[in-house]
Formats: structure tokens, sequence, C-alpha cells
């Protein structure tokens, strides 16, 4: 069932919305793009048929270390040039103008965090490095590590921009979320950097 996105968090939405502003202008078609509807699958990437290239639009995000496995639904660009983010707070959101996994660059997945522990993403500063990200597509499943975790104040963002959202070189995932309620706003975002495994 899914849950909704109560007025308190409009926060953490705008957070997201807001400071991903000036992403990059000369992005790719991402063609057609299906809803979320793989079913859930076992965890470890050993029991799984991986792609070598892409999986496609992404349908399916798990990540065994956390207990998360959750759909992933496409979100696009705002008219003022922010990403958008998704609705309901156990859904994630894949930046659909940008990379899709598998491909170069990094694509980029966003998931709410609440205080209320109803959050796809509320464990998501608990992840390490090496840990392991599986992403399902219509095309099928690929596997991601994790390299690092940064935790960035909000004011800071523009800094990482380029590097969260890059577009060519190797292969990439992204996972971001909202972090430190100070008891009225989100200070901080917490973004994991995977490489492919």
């Amino acid at each position: 069932m899914k849950k909704d996105l109560p007025a308190a968090l409009a926060a953490c939405l705008l957070l997201l919305a807001g400071v991903l502003v000036n992403l990059p202008t000369d992005r790719p078609d991402p063609g057609p793009v299906r809803s979320a509807s793989t079913p859930a699958s076992p965890w470890a990437s050993a029991d799984r048929d991986l792609v070598d290239g892409s999986t496609g639009a992404p349908e399916r995000i798990e990540i065994e270390s956390l207990g998360i496995d959750a759909p992933v639904e496409p979100v696009g660009t705002t008219p003022e040039n922010a990403q958008e983010v998704p609705a309901a707070l156990d859904e994630t959101g894949w930046w659909r103008d940008g990379s899709v996994p598998g491909e170069d660059g990094n694509a980029v997945i966003v998931g709410h965090t609440a205080s209320s522990d109803d959050g796809v993403f509320d464990r998501l500063v608990d992840i390490g490095s090496g840990d392991e990200i599986l992403v399902t597509g219509e095309d099928g499943t690929a596997a991601f590590t994790v390299t690092r975790t940064d935790v960035v104040p909000v004011p800071d963002f523009a800094t990482v921009a380029p590097d969260v959202y890059r577009s060519d070189g190797a292969s990439g995932l992204v996972l971001m979320t909202c972090g430190d309620w100070n008891g009225e706003e989100f200070e901080t975002t917490v973004i994991v950097f995977a490489e492919r495994a």
C-alpha cells in the first residue's frame, strides 16, 4: 500500500527539489518510461542473471544491508530546472532526464526520510562502503557497490552537483535523501555514491 507524503514532509521535498537547481540542460531524451511493476525478488546478485549493459528504465531498487526493497518511479525536471521527487514515502524516484543505470554517467535515485520512520531512505545514512545495491529495470538487473557516503550541508550542494549528475565516464549510481532534521528543516543531503560491481 502506497504511503502518501504528509504535509509535514514538505521541507524534505523542497530540500531535494529546491537545492538541485541548475541541473545539466544538455540531457539526452530517455525515451519512453514504464511505471514500476517488477515484483520483489531474492536479494544477492549471486542469485541473479545480471546484465552487462543498461537495465533500461529502473523499476525496483534493493539494498539488502538496509532491508530496502522498493519501487522506482521515473521523476523529471521542474520548470525551475530542479529535480522532481517521489510523491510517496515508500517509493524512490529515478531522475529520467539523466543517465540510465548501467549506461555512462551516474543514474540518480532519490527517496524520502521521515521522522515517523516511514521514509524509504530513512536508514540510507547507515549504508557502508562495499554494500551492494541492486537495480532492476525492464532490461534486467545491475549490481552496484557503494564506494562512499557524503553528508553535505544544504548550502554547499551546488559544489557537489557536477559529481552527482555526471553524465559521462564509468557507469555509476547515486542515491540521495534528506538528513539532519533540526525540528524545523533538514540541514543536509545524504549522498551515496556507488560503482558498477
